[in-house]
Parts: C-alpha cells; structure tokens; sequence
C-alpha cells in the first residue's frame, strides 16, 4: 500500500505540473509578446472624422472575434504611437470602422478547450482525493 501511495502521489504531482505548464504557456505565447487591446466595433450613424488604418496605430496582428451576435477584435501592437487606450483611436478594418476599448478584455475559451477543461480539471481532482484517502488510511495505521 505504501508503494502505491507513493506512485500515485508522484503521477498526480507530474500531471498537475505538465497542466499547469501548458496553461502558462499558452497564457504567455498567445500573441507572439505583443501588447493586445481590445477592438469593438464603432458605434455610430456617421463615420468618424478621424479615423486611421491599422498600419497607422502599429497594429501588426488582428484577432477576430464573434460570438452571441456581438463582434469584436484583439489588436497585437508592435509598437505603440501614442496610448491607444487612452485615446481610444478609430480605425477602419475590413470595411467597417473599430475602436480601441479603454478597458483590458480577454476572450472566452474556444469551445474544443471548454470540452476538454472539463475532464482534465475532474480527472486531477479524482486523482487528488484518490492521493489524500490513501494518506489519511496510512496515517491512521500507523
């Protein structure tokens, strides 16, 4: 039993390390280390006075997201020419104008990774019970 305890401890110890491993990774090489904003689109009968390409405002990706009727963006920007948060600059991308977001918005999980959050997170928390039940009835022996 002991050797068990051992095996199962250290398997748990491993899996959380290579979860938590790739989370960070993804968290840190999502964008290639550029800043993001947030883009939505401009909301107004007329077009802005000024507005600008995104060549203009640095930007050197462009995320696009859609979901429940609502369309936004994740602008990647390489360097930045003024505070694009602060300004909050209108820029014209695929025939429609947006917006830079004074606010830091990050996007929902895909759903691909929403499905499989699910077991991976319920499979280390079995695992993890697993770890203190046979713990506690080795403490308890002795």
């Amino acid at each position: 039993m002991k050797i068990i305890a051992k095996v199962v401890l250290v398997s748990m110890t491993i899996l959380t390390v290579i979860c938590a491993s790739m989370v960070v990774y993804v968290n840190a090489n999502s964008s290639g280390h550029n800043p993001l904003y947030a883009a939505f689109e401009y909301e107004s009968a007329a077009p802005p006075a000024d507005w600008y390409t995104p060549e203009q405002l640095g930007i050197v990706q462009i995320i696009e997201y859609g979901e429940n009727g609502s369309y936004w963006l994740h602008v990647a920007v390489e360097n930045e020419p003024f505070p694009l948060q602060a300004e909050q600059p209108v820029f014209k991308y695929k025939n429609k104008f947006y917006q830079i977001s004074p606010l830091w918005v990050t996007p929902g999980l895909s759903e691909q990774v929403r499905q499989l959050q699910i077991p991976i997170v319920g499979a280390l928390g079995t695992g993890w019970l697993f770890a203190g039940v046979l713990l506690f009835k080795k403490r308890d022996r002795g």
